[in-house]
């Protein structure tokens, strides 16, 4: 729930951009193609996979542009250092069947973020709009619960029956207050 949460939160929040968004482009590129060039031996196909969740980073991260640039560059890079003789590209069909099926997955990978964040962006929206005050309050269990919006994690107030006697005092404490006011005016 926390670490869904957190995916949450950082889905709704804008992603990085400018120079900040470079950098993180160029290490998204830079650290599996360091990664790939510790081992020699890969098999052919490795090579495309690995570069993957680091497409998945830059799209949670970055935003799809970036994210599109560090796909385009991983699928050049794979088959330029990693497939058949260096520095070659699309040098037999297999080379293009497999930057093709690491492009498409790149692409549906960055749709599925984008479309992530535009559904959690939506129910934020939706929260905003359901409770003026921000207080919601509700019963799970015999347990009362409140959070407010914008917050990830409801906060105890204890069992129902005693939040509601602290509930009348309250209240009855604000219709005293009013009564006194009234009378001094």
């Amino acid at each position: 729930m926390i670490r869904s949460a957190l995916l949450a939160t950082t889905l709704v929040t804008p992603p990085l951009a400018g120079p900040i968004a470079v950098i993180g482009s160029v290490l998204a590129l830079a650290v599996p193609t360091a990664f790939l060039s510790l081992d020699q031996s890969l098999p052919a196909g490795a090579c495309c996979t690995t570069y993957l969740p680091f497409v998945i980073l830059s799209a949670v991260l970055m935003g799809p542009l970036y994210a599109s640039i560090v796909a385009i560059g991983s699928a050049g890079l794979a088959d330029a250092l990693f497939m058949g003789p260096r520095y070659h590209l699309f040098e037999t069909p297999m080379d293009s069947f497999g930057n093709t099926t690491t492009l498409v997955s790149s692409a549906l990978v960055i749709g599925l973020v984008c479309l992530f964040r535009k559904v959690l962006a939506r129910q934020s929206r939706a929260r905003t709009h359901q409770s003026k005050s921000g207080v919601i309050f509700s019963l799970e269990k015999g347990v009362a619960w409140a959070s407010w919006t914008g917050s990830s994690n409801p906060v105890n107030l204890g069992p129902q029956e005693e939040v509601a006697k602290m509930m009348r005092d309250f209240l009855a404490q604000l219709e005293l207050g009013r009564r006194l006011a009234n009378r001094s005016s």
